[in-house]
């Protein structure tokens, strides 16, 4: 029985064509002089292409046919029962069909449906597919044009369906750079939580195996190209207005700009719809584009996408990129995620959003027990967050607390004992003999939640500099601790996935970062001045500024000698071979072992061998130290055969054994600046002429973080405190490309980094251990709306952390200022470290 094919155009494609070559013939402005690249996949074009792929140089679709090869099976198992499948473009059936009967291989039953604007080729596609073999698969054709296909997929009875949208081959390539974010965009708005689209991308730039590739010996591709002007000639009611003969093609790699474009060029001076064309005038019609890691992450981040998985070839140069709709998405632009010092409603529902589902990560069984020994139950994270911003709001408002109020009384601090004696510990809230039912903690949360949306709607949120820096305070309390509870619920067996988010595939994502490991080089750091700090009376409402905390303040400088710094931070692979070499069994809390299970009566203080499965011991078999060890994943343990490349999380002691081992250390607090300003002053896109100014110390660095005389701008809230103009970016920095703010629920390759130097919250997505010890410096004043914040740590056992981690907002994670720390044995912060050596 023949596949049904739905017509879902609206108007004429031909019309639309015929209409962009009369357009492209008369660029404005006088400029370069274009043919739509649809002119080439006519009938005859698909023909012709299809052949192209069969040449020896094409490599593009052997390395998707090996890809999809090697894991169908594994991208069918993320493609849920009862959903539909719509491939852009009806694409090559060998291709398409290795995944088909991967699902249905599955068992599941899905409708796969195939776009493409030529009713001949639908058809075609059909005629080969094998479609009365599938016994779950159901297919059928849509005929029309991508922009059609969005609409249909907007329409009542497909929008509410789960699905997978397939963009293969290299079709992503053929679109402009600045084009592909609001394509992608536009598909991504269809989506649902949990839905995803596989995209294939060519990451090859090698400039000759890609111009060969387009240029073949038989000329195929040139044919393909010419066959463009064939099908022009049809479009324009059957006159030859392009005569072949007087015609040629054109391929070239562009280096610059990472793509390969096929012009035509025509052999002597001609008149092509009235428009005078001089002989050898290159008229462009088809670009392929290539992409970077780097160039990838900016897609997805410019389409708020994330990705989940990148299933490549066994060169690393072609993947197919599987991402999804998340459920919680932070932009890396300064100017979006910290616009104002006072964080917009909008970004306060992201940070609820990203709440409500790391709540349901907790499973009920855990509710009310401690995953890590030394903090609270679970459920006092639930009521802490609320309480907290409910105590700020009121005292801002002159108001009343919400009820109940003895919510107050247990909910206002929790515990934070120290690690090698809990008896020891700041004032906290009391605890109760039996917790609050949650739905009386979730009802007091929403409750707190209305509070806060009433200061926006009254205005006082913005009016009011009271409620201002008590809505920020409570702002960025409520996203420490949301990372708080993330950590705390991965040393727990029983935590539970985020909900639709697609488990990654770590071993697909194992093999490529060894794949594309390069050696951790050193980099020389030059002597700088840089800056630490913001200024930011506390009492004054008036001046718009950004806020910052304590130990923020005030502003000030430090001299930095020129030092050695590694490019990426210590992996676990390196850390399980600093074990092995050297006979210690101790294994971070990040790690366990298959044996260990909680609540095996180990003590809170680790004494007795084992806290979480932080093991202590020295001794020890030197034999492949990742054998019978996993990673602790909010997905669940996974071999750390399969985390290698990431960087190892664990404490500052552990670490700074390894760090000298290694032959380095790690770095002071200031020496971790002056690495993060060097960093942002060697990016290409922030690089800018000084003009006048006059570098205080070396003359090839930028303003970022390193003084100038005269200072070409304010920084970070320097001299008055007050920020002329309020420009974030004075404040943060660009964080595209780093893994923070649930990029990815788990950290990430860096091994791949070792020839670039890592700035902040560059880490693969852990918080920077500093060698520098917490201690109350010139000018700090403990801040009147929470005194104890970090006046409670000068204890002489905690060391300082810079940057962030996967869970770590931008707001945090990427404000220059900003001061973590933790005690230097406390073993479950998500915090790694880097080696730097002296000169």
């Amino acid at each position: 029985m023949a596949t049904k094919i739905i017509d879902i155009r609206v108007g004429t494609v031909e019309s639309d064509i015929l209409a962009d070559i009369k357009k492209g013939l008369r660029p404005e402005d006088g400029g370069e002089k274009k043919l739509p690249t649809l002119l080439l996949y006519d009938t005859e074009g698909l023909n012709l292409f299809e052949r192209i792929t069969y040449t020896d140089e094409y490599y593009l679709t052997n390395a998707e046919i090996e890809v999809l090869e090697t894991y169908a099976d594994r991208i069918a198992e993320r493609i849920p029962a009862g959903s539909i499948i719509v491939e852009l473009g009806s694409g090559n059936l060998r291709k398409v069909n290795i995944l088909l009967q991967a699902v249905d291989r599955l068992g599941k039953d899905v409708e796969y449906y195939a776009v493409d604007l030529s009713l001949p080729e639908l058809k075609r596609t059909f005629s080969q597919i094998p479609t009365e073999g599938y016994k779950h698969i159901k297919c059928f054709g849509l005929y029309g044009t991508y922009d059609n296909a969005l609409e249909w997929l907007k329409s009542p009875d497909v929008e509410t369906k789960a699905k997978t949208i397939l963009w293969l081959g290299s079709s992503l390539g053929n679109f402009k750079r600045h084009e592909v974010p609001p394509f992608l965009a536009g598909f991504g708005k269809v989506l649902q939580v949990g839905d995803a689209m596989l995209i294939g991308i060519d990451s090859c730039k090698d400039p000759e195996r890609v111009y060969h590739a387009y240029n073949d010996r038989e000329g195929v591709t040139h044919d393909f190209i010419l066959n463009g002007l064939r099908h022009a000639n049809k479009l324009m009611d059957g006159k030859n207005a392009f005569n072949m003969a007087d015609w040629e093609a054109i391929g070239e790699y562009d280096k610059q700009a990472g793509r390969h474009h096929a012009f035509v060029s025509p052999l002597k001076n001609v008149v092509i719809d009235g428009v005078p064309i001089k002989q050898g005038e290159r008229i462009r019609i088809e670009e392929s584009y290539k992409y970077s890691r780097d160039e990838v992450k900016e897609l997805w981040e410019a389409a708020k996408l994330a990705e989940t998985v990148v299933w490549a070839n066994s060169k690393a140069d072609y993947g197919l990129h599987f991402v999804s709709k998340p459920a919680v998405f932070y932009s890396t632009k300064p100017e979006e995620y910290a616009a104002k010092p006072v964080p917009s409603l909008h970004e306060w529902r992201e940070i609820w959003t990203a709440w409500n589902e790391v709540t349901k990560m907790i499973h009920k069984e855990e509710l009310l027990h401690k995953p890590i020994k030394l903090r609270n139950e679970c459920i006092f994270y639930l009521g802490h967050i609320p309480t907290f911003l409910d105590i700020q709001i009121t005292r801002a408002t002159d108001g009343k607390p919400s009820e109940p109020a003895y919510f107050w009384k247990i909910f206002e601090r929790g515990v934070d004992p120290d690690v090698e004696d809990p008896t020891q510990c700041h004032a906290h809230s009391e605890i109760p003999d039996e917790w609050p039912p949650l739905k009386v903690i979730l009802n007091f949360q929403q409750t707190v939640r209305g509070k806060v949306e009433a200061l926006y709607s009254s205005g006082e949120a913005e009016s009011n500099g009271r409620v201002s820096r008590a809505l920020w305070l409570g702002f960025e309390h409520e996203a420490l601790h949301l990372e708080t509870l993330l950590y705390m619920l991965i040393q727990s067996d029983k935590v539970l996935p985020p909900a639709g988010i697609p488990a990654p595939d770590f071993a697909a994502l194992a093999k490529q970062s060894e794949t594309l490991a390069v050696e951790n080089e050193w980099f020389t750091i030059p002597e700088s001045e840089v800056d630490i700090g913001l200024n930011d009376p506390e009492k004054d409402y008036k001046n718009k500024r950004y806020f910052g905390w304590d130990n923020e303040r005030p502003h000030r400088s430090a001299h930095v000698k020129s030092f050695r710094a590694k490019a990426r931070p210590i992996t676990n692979g390196e850390y399980a071979g600093y074990l092995a070499q050297t006979g210690k069994t101790a294994i971070p809390a990040s790690w366990c072992e298959q044996s260990y299970s909680n609540g095996n009566g180990a003590s809170a203080n680790g004494k007795n061998g084992a806290t979480n499965g932080h093991q202590n011991g020295t001794n020890g078999s030197s034999k492949s130290a990742a054998e019978g060890k996993y990673v602790r994943t909010v997905y669940g343990k996974i071999p750390l055969r399969l985390a290698m490349g990431w960087p190892v999380v664990a404490s500052y002691d552990e670490l700074v054994g390894c760090a000298h081992w290694m032959g380095g250390r790690i770095p002071s607090v200031e020496e971790g600046r002056s690495i993060y300003s060097y960093v942002n002053s060697i990016k290409p896109k922030f690089e800018k002429s000084l003009g006048n100014t006059i570098p205080a110390v070396n003359g090839h660095l930028i303003n970022n973080g390193v003084s100038e005389t005269p200072p070409s701008h304010s920084l970070s809230n320097g001299g008055s405190g007050a920020v002329t103009g309020l420009n974030p970016r004075h404040t943060f920095i660009d964080l595209e490309g780093t893994n923070v703010g649930f990029k990815h629920w788990h950290p990430v390759s860096v091994v791949e980094k070792g020839d670039k130097l890592c700035g902040q919250a560059d880490l693969g997505g852990v918080w920077e251990w500093t060698s520098t010890v917490l201690e109350k410096h010139d000018g700090f004043e403990p801040m009147e709306l929470y005194p104890g914040y970090t006046a409670d740590f000068f204890d002489g056992k905690h060391n300082i952390t810079l940057g962030g981690s996967w869970a770590t907002h931008p707001r945090i994670a990427g404000r220059k200022t900003f001061v973590n720390w933790y005690q230097r044995n406390y073993p479950y912060a998500w915090a790694g470290a880097r080696i730097v050596a002296d000169l």
